[in-house]
Order: C-alpha cells, then sequence, then structure tokens
C-alpha cells in the first residue's frame, strides 16, 4: 500500500508543529493541511503575526486562530483543534497532540533549541534546517535516539532527493561514484548588496539569497548528505564541474580524482535537478541492457531527477518518521565532514564575522579530518576575529573569541571526538 493510501487509512490525525513562517515555512503549512490524516497544529515563530498569515494563507479563519505564549491557553487550542501561533519555543516541549516538528527557520543556533524542545517533548524532529543539521546533527541525532524519536533532514530539498536516489541506484546494485547537486551559478564573494535586486525579484530574504550565490548553502547540503551516507568530498569545496546533460557523465569522470563523492554541476541545464552517477561494469548483465535501455554504453551512467519540490514533499518524510519511525536522511553515528569558514575579504583583528549569507565569510565542505583546527560557518556569526585573516583563507579556530558558553558550541564540541568513520555507501 502507498504512503499517501496508508495515511488516509491511518486511524488517527497526525499533529505537526511548524517553527518558522517565511517563505518556505508557509509553504510547509499549507501542504500538511492539504495531506490526508495530517495537520498543522501550532506555528512557533518569533514573530507571531507572521504564523497568523501563514495559518490564513493555507486556508484557515483568522479569528479561530489562538495567539498566546502560555502553553496551557496553547494546550487548550489543540485540544479544541484550533489553529495555535506562539513565540515561546517551550511549548514544544510541553504541548500534547504533536507528533512531528518540523523546524524551517534556517537560523543556527535557534534551529538547534527548537530540536532539543521538540525532542525533551517526544517530537520528531524535521529538520529543513539544513545549517543546523550540517553543523550539530550529529549531537541531536544521539539526544533523538536516546529519546526514541525520529531526527531526520527533509525529502523534497536537495539532501533528502539525493538520499532516496543513492539508495535506489545502491539497490539496484550500482556502485555509487558521485551524489550531484547541480548549480546553475555561483559567486563565492557575493554579498547582500550585489544580490539585492535578485532577492527582491524571487521575495527571499537577503541572507538566504547570498548564501544560494556564493555557494555555502550548496556546500551545507552536501555536508548534510555526506553525513548521512558516508559520501566524501574529493577536494576541499569540491570540484564543481562545468557541464550540460548531454556531456555530464563524461566531464565529471574526467575530473574526480575518487569514487564515492559529493559534488556539484555548475550552469548547464540541470535546472532545479539533482543525479546519482552509478558505476556498472558487467559486460553480459548490465552493460548491453543499459544501453537498450538507453542509459548509455556505461560504465558509469547518470541516474538524473529533474526536479525536487522542497515542503511539498516534506509530509512524505513526516509520515515516515509517525507511521514508520524512519528518517528520511539522518546522520551517521560519526562525524564526517564540516563546512569550515572562508574569508570573503581581507579581514584585521577586531572585525566581527557575520556568518551564513553575509559579507565576511563563506562556507565549503570538507572532510572532518581535514577540517580539524578551522572555524566552522554554522557558528561564525557575531564571532569577533583576533588577527589578520587574508580573502579566500580558511578560518582557524585560534582567530577567533569563541563563545564557549553558548549552547551551539557545546553541542558542536560533542561531536569532534568521533569525527571521522569509514564510508558507509559502498
Amino acid at each position: 500500500m502507498t504512503l499517501f493510501r496508508r495515511l488516509k487509512n491511518h486511524p488517527d490525525t497526525i499533529g505537526v508543529a511548524v517553527t518558522g513562517a517565511g517563505l518556505i515555512g508557509r509553504g510547509t503549512v499549507r501542504q500538511v493541511d492539504l495531506t490526508p490524516n495530517m495537520t498543522t497544529r501550532l506555528i512557533v515563530n518569533r514573530t507571531p503575526e507572521r504564523g497568523v498569515d501563514a495559518f490564513v494563507h493555507a486556508g484557515r479563519d483568522r479569528a479561530d486562530i489562538v495567539v498566546s505564549d502560555d502553553c496551557a491557553v496553547l494546550q487548550a487550542a489543540i485540544d479544541a483543534n484550533r489553529p495555535a501561533v506562539t513565540s515561546n519555543v517551550d511549548a514544544l516541549a510541553s504541548c500534547n497532540g504533536i507528533d512531528a516538528v518540523v523546524e524551517v527557520t534556517g537560523a543556527v543556533a535557534y534551529g538547534a533549541e527548537i530540536a532539543l524542545r521538540a525532542i525533551e517533548g517526544g517530537c520528531h524532529v524535521i529538520m529543513m534546517n539544513a545549517e543546523t543539521d550540517a553543523t550539530v546533527g550529529n549531537a541531536l541525532k544521539v539526544r533523538a535516539d536516546a529519546a526514541n524519536v525520529v531526527y531526520t533532514n527533509s525529502d523534497g530539498d536537495q539532501p533528502g532527493v539525493l538520499q532516496r536516489l543513492i539508495d535506489y541506484v545502491d539497490g539496484l546494485g550500482f556502485d555509487i561514484v558521485a551524489a550531484m547537486n547541480c548549480k546553475g551559478f555561483m559567486d563565492i564573494h557575493a554579498t547582500p548588496d550585489t544580490i539585492r535586486p535578485w532577492a527582491e525579484k524571487q521575495n527571499t530574504s537577503l541572507a538566504m539569497t547570498t548564501a544560494f550565490t556564493d555557494g555555502t548553502k550548496m556546500n551545507i547540503e552536501n555536508a548534510v548528505l555526506a553525513n548521512a551516507t558516508g559520501l566524501l568530498p574529493d577536494v576541499r569545496g569540491m570540484h564543481g564541474v562545468t557541464s550540460t546533460m548531454d556531456t555530464a557523465v563524461d566531464d565529471c569522470v574526467a575530473v574526480f580524482q575518487s569514487r564515492g563523492i559529493v559534488d556539484y554541476t555548475l550552469g548547464g541545464d540541470f535546472k532545479g535537478g539533482v543525479f546519482v552517477l552509478g558505476y556498472g561494469d558487467d559486460p553480459v548483465m548490465v552493460q548491453p541492457y543499459m544501453q537498450y535501455l538507453k542509459m548509455g554504453a556505461g560504465p558509469f551512467y547518470m541516474f538524473y531527477r529533474p526536479y525536487h519540490l522542497c515542503h511539498f514533499e516534506t509530509p512524505i518524510t513526516i509520515a515516515e518518521a509517525v507511521l514508520d519511525h524512519t528518517p528520511t536522511i539522518a546522520p551517521l553515528s560519526k562525524r564526517l565532514t564540516e563546512v569550515v569558514t572562508i574569508a570573503k575579504h581581507d579581514l584585521a583583528p577586531g572585525d566581527v564575522l557575520d556568518g551564513i549569507g553575509g559579507y565576511t565569510c563563506y562556507g565549503e565542505i570538507d572532510t572532518a579530518e581535514n577540517a580539524r583546527g578551522l572555524m566552522p560557518i554554522g557558528l561564525a556569526h557575531g564571532v569577533r576575529v583576533t588577527r589578520a585573516i587574508p580573502r579566500d583563507t580558511p578560518i582557524p579556530l585560534d582567530a577567533v573569541d569563541l563563545d564557549e558558553d553558548s549552547r551551539l558550541v557545546q553541542l558542536w564540541r560533542e561531536q569532534l571526538s568521533d569525527a571521522t568513520a569509514p564510508s558507509a555507501v559502498r
């Protein structure tokens, strides 16, 4: 029976809390409400008015929405099947009737606090916040396992879609050569000023659009995938293979130094797609069949999905977590990669880093082993530099004043003892 049929036959309604009411958060609320036997019961947002608007855009009656930071009031609303909005993250730990929390803010420290509260409340955590996942996902997964709840990134975004493709290609018997994100354009020195017209045209935040443009977001997404699969970057920041659909297989094979990697294409006609490069060299039982099926002469084959649908597919992950206690994509037991912080311009002592999507730095994936002693991009917000750092140079941990009392920093440091592990994908 398909997942959506199972949902239709499920005897109970799956209650969901969504944290974040921006572009994707609003879409998530609506999509959850469209899914059989699934409903958004609570929105947590630092600006409650935006949470109310998200419910209204999803078709709820504004007059029926309860706004409060009092957990007792919120519980009464949930019990009465009224949509509730709060800025109080403690509600995730105290309110009953919520089976899964979908974190959609993109804020690293805030996203970690959301996950911790959700786990404390016995809720499954669907982490659409790749920034938090790439930074402290391993530590959050350990806590979720101890609480017997699912911690998972979401279907619909590149890591989740690629994880499903990897499982599929591996299940067909092909060796995994590479999992490929597809990017149209990149400028590692982009700033909120240089991309402002594009952000305004797309109605997206300046920080998010900057992180897309300077490549930090894509490096973060591939780190999430790497930490869940054991596929590693070939080189720091990956190769970024300039290619097209027609030439991708040959172009990638010509560049890659090893197999079992994460990487990306640049430019070309891939649009919103992703692909996995598989290898099968059986001259009798693989290559003739694959050529007959128009997959090429081999032995390298491109398994391409032409789209990823972000929040439209998130309810699939929610359902799998609740019905089957199964993650779509979750970190392995040991930390495998880090997204290191690189200076966007020459930095002087006293300069303050503004983190992901800002003016001062961008992020590049590397193995956890190679990244030892370097500043993770997820910790780089509001951190003061203590010595000069040249442009396009990784920022060492001993060149910044890191707040060791920060909960985020403490979570990150928990992961360092288990920083390396063998590949989990053949």
